[in-house]
């Protein structure tokens, strides 16, 4: 018998029991036909209660994955999803109640789909301290899907696609703590589908403090070099960061979208996030392991 399950959504989590109650409840109240798709939450080995929380919560599918890292975790979503497509949120994002319907909708009327990308909007969550310059920052650089959608790219906060398009190409890249999400939507424009952007299908993220801005490079860089074997490679990294900063400092001060004060505010967080590039480019040249959060 043909499964009615559209949509599996897949939803890993690491100790974060609050913010996924949130997420659950608001994939719960989707404006979608209920047994038309399934939510799977797969916990990483968190350390808290998170695990025991997610288990007594109905209508959802509760898993482990042991191996570190988010895209392992969705990996473990995928092998026993029954749905059609795939769609992936993060444990912080709250989905907008019509979010599934116009992911579904986009992907349906648009011809070689590898990627449905939809919206990020931030907003400032109850319980986080969040200073003025981190949220200038967030806004002026983070999570556009839109620009990435442009380059062939997607983040997993909010992302459908065929899940046997996924399952054909092995999956997400389990090896790495960062970056498999743009590596999977590569390897997807590769066999030749696209990347599309959905503005209608949004979700909210929450914006991070300047301590959770840093703390989310630090995982990038991790995941580069994770994902790169080439010789010199922390000369390549180090090019890259440069790179980036001489970027993003150009784009801060050559904007008329913001206050001087908003915009020294932000080339401060930037450069904070060059000096960490810098520092873990070194820590990892040096024999450490690439960090996990």
């Amino acid at each position: 018998m043909t499964s009615k399950i559209k949509v599996s959504v897949i939803v890993p989590v690491w100790n974060d029991a609050r913010r996924i109650v949130k997420c659950i409840n608001a994939l719960k109240a989707q404006q979608f036909a209920s047994e038309s798709y399934e939510i799977i939450i797969v916990d990483n080995g968190s350390k808290d209660n998170t695990f025991e929380v997610i288990s007594k919560i109905d209508g959802i599918t509760a898993l482990q994955e042991f191996s570190a890292g988010s895209y392992a975790a969705r990996n473990k979503g995928l092998s026993i999803a029954k749905g059609y497509y795939a769609a992936f949120t993060d444990a912080d994002c709250i989905p907008d109640e019509n979010w599934l319907a116009e992911l579904v909708e986009c992907a349906e009327h648009t011809e070689n789909v590898g990627v449905v990308a939809g919206d990020i909007h931030f907003f400032k969550d109850e319980v986080d301290v969040v200073d003025d310059a981190s949220i200038a920052y967030e806004n002026f650089f983070s999570m556009d899907q839109e620009a990435y959608a442009k380059k062939g790219v997607c983040i997993t906060a909010n992302w459908l696609s065929k899940k046997d398009k996924l399952l054909e190409l092995g999956g997400f890249n389990a090896k790495v703590k960062s970056g498999g999400d743009h590596d999977m939507a590569k390897r997807l424009t590769n066999t030749g589908l696209n990347v599309i952007f959905c503005r209608q299908a949004t979700v909210k993220h929450p914006a991070r403090n300047k301590y959770e801005i840093l703390k989310k490079r630090r995982r990038v860089i991790g995941g580069a070099w994770d994902k790169t074997d080439q010789k010199f490679k922390s000369f390549k990294l180090i090019w890259d960061a440069i790179k980036l900063y001489i970027k993003r400092t150009l784009l801060v001060f050559f904007t008329n979208k913001a206050s001087l004060k908003q915009r020294l505010a932000v080339f401060g967080v930037i450069t904070s996030i060059f000096v960490v590039s810098l520092s873990e480019i070194l820590k990892l040249a040096a024999g450490q392991q690439s960090a996990r959060s």
